[in-house]
């Protein structure tokens, strides 16, 4: 199996959602317990509940890239590293909330999972931006284009705004069709 970017994130999320529902599973069959890891706002039960919950989050947001990568024309090193950042955030946050539940003085271990997507969350802001602003300047090209075209079927009508020059086009179109 051969994954590339952004389908790694999709299997990422896919991932994530199932281990939140399995470890929902086994952290619901001891919940009822008032002392299980030290009652219900004990350090270690509020980690569990913390990497739990991290599954499904962080699933989620490697199912927002994996969209957010599909439907812009983005690529490159910059898209790579945004998304094995997602991977990589996704895989060591519910990590590390085990790890620090048992051994509370490791707490700079949520380091790695943060920067990571902190990294792949400015990458994507970035790639975004990017992405808009050349989809904003073909957007004026072809707006100019048309109206060059539109002007010279009518030159010496003027129009206001970009309604007006819709709807004469629908009339010009509508009229050659007849």
């Amino acid at each position: 199996m051969n994954l590339a970017c952004p389908q790694i994130n999709l299997l990422a999320a896919w991932l994530g959602l199932l281990l939140g529902f399995a470890s929902g599973l086994v952290l619901g069959l001891f919940f009822r317990r008032e002392d299980w890891l030290g009652g219900y706002a004990s350090f270690r039960r509020r980690l569990y509940r913390l990497g739990h919950i991290s599954f499904f989050g962080l699933g989620i947001v490697n199912l927002c890239f994996y969209f957010t990568a599909n439907a812009l024309p983005i690529s490159g090193l910059g898209m790579m590293i945004a998304s094995w950042a997602f991977v990589i955030g996704a895989v060591t946050m519910p990590i590390c909330c085990l790890v620090m539940a048992h051994f509370p003085k490791a707490h700079l271990i949520f380091g790695a999972p943060v920067l990571s997507l902190l990294l792949g969350g400015i990458i994507t802001v970035l790639l975004v931006a990017e992405a808009q602003s050349d989809s904003g300047a073909k957007r004026i090209g072809n707006d100019r284009a048309r109206e060059t075209t539109h002007s010279s079927i009518s030159n010496s009508q003027h129009f206001s705004s970009r309604q007006d020059l819709k709807a004469e086009h629908r009339f010009v179109s509508t009229n050659l069709q007849s």
